[in-house]
């Protein structure tokens, strides 16, 4: 099977050959060793011919232009299109650290313009993505950012939260504008071929959510709703992604159609085994191996009985992709991604069995 079967079946929770792998690359010495150099910017086919390399079988790629991902030629300090100005940190790559967002108040909003999803200089990159996956026949997830983390993005994450309460009319309003944006782009990764939708909104500290359960269903939940249904017109699975602590929330996220979970954060108390039992023949998981401390610190050996123990746990009946719960960052060790990578092949050949 090629990538994209394999992870067209996993969504339609049916076993393909192996459990599929991929993963989220924010590691420069990974680019360095699988590619040569270090993309000056989280560049589309940069990302792609690095997921191509290592064999995963689908990639996560991020629209370009998408707030917080450095952008190409960026001064030390610069503002992107959304307004937000950013300060280059060699710590953070390629996201950069807000130093100043736009917006403050309701007046900023009525006089504020999102920008064109369908800007013709978005997707250059992407369709170069899509043209290179019908090559190689690896799936590729197309990525926008959610609508909460956009907004709190554009007037600073304290502000917001004090909208919530202060203003909740502006706060729908705003939710509602930048989820158009993200359906509009939506329909665009439909026509290019993509195979999933993923929107990336964190919803949760490591110990605990950012918000209410009762804030969550007034302000977010339609959001998904409104994300879900649009992507259920285009016949496209809607994968969500919250690292931290979203437990609360999740039973709602997969009432409003969600077909997918990402990344499933073991440090933040987020139970395999438990989501899969609850919610495992809704919607399709993916990740869960431990990427602060496991694949930071552990062996390759380490990493490889955690491997087994996740397939063992969510593989059984296909509807679970094997990666990091969360992404490769510059602490993990080229060996340990090397490592997950291997396992996943090693142990993720179905039919499992009980010795997986």
């Amino acid at each position: 099977m090629t990538g994209r079967q394999r992870l067209a079946a996993a969504l339609r929770h049916e076993e393909p050959d192996t459990v599929p792998i991929f993963e989220c690359v924010y590691s420069r010495p990974l680019f360095r060793e699988v590619l040569g150099y270090v993309p000056e910017y989280f560049d589309p086919e940069s990302v792609f011919l690095c997921y191509q390399k290592i064999g995963y079988d689908f990639a996560f790629i991020p629209i370009p232009g998408t707030s917080g991902f450095r952008t190409e030629g960026a001064a030390e300090t610069y503002t992107d299109e959304w307004g937000i100005m950013y300060r280059q940190d060699p710590v953070t790559w390629p996201m950069d650290g807000i130093v100043q967002p736009p917006l403050a108040t309701a007046a900023d909003w009525k006089n504020y313009r999102v920008p064109d999803a369908a800007a013709p200089w978005r997707w250059r990159g992407f369709r170069e993505v899509m043209r290179m996956s019908r090559e190689n026949g690896m799936g590729v997830v197309g990525n926008v950012r959610g609508p909460y983390s956009a907004a709190w993005m554009l007037f600073g994450m304290e502000a917001f939260s004090l909208l919530m309460y202060d203003e909740p009319e502006l706060v729908t309003r705003v939710l509602n504008a930048l989820t158009d944006y993200a359906v509009t782009a939506f329909g665009i990764m439909k026509a290019e071929g993509v195979d999933a939708i993923l929107f990336s909104d964190d919803y949760g500290a490591t110990d605990q959510p950012l918000f209410s359960l009762n804030h969550f269903r007034q302000f977010f939940a339609p959001q998904i709703q409104r994300l879900s249904d649009a992507a259920s017109r285009l016949n496209l699975p809607l994968i969500m992604h919250s690292d931290g602590h979203i437990r609360p929330f999740v039973a709602d996220a997969v009432d409003r159609g969600i077909r997918g979970l990402h990344p499933i954060e073991r440090a933040a108390g987020m139970d395999l085994a438990e989501i899969k039992q609850a919610y495992g023949k809704r919607i399709c998981l993916f990740g869960n191996v431990d990427n602060k401390y496991l694949l930071a610190t552990g062996t390759p050996e380490e990493v490889g009985r955690q491997v087994k123990a996740c397939i063992r746990i969510a593989g059984k009946g296909g509807g679970y992709c094997l990666g990091s719960d969360h992404s490769v960052h510059d602490g993990i060790p080229n060996r340990n991604v090397f490592a997950l990578y291997e396992a996943g092949r090693r142990y993720g050949r179905y039919p499992l069995t009980d010795e997986t």
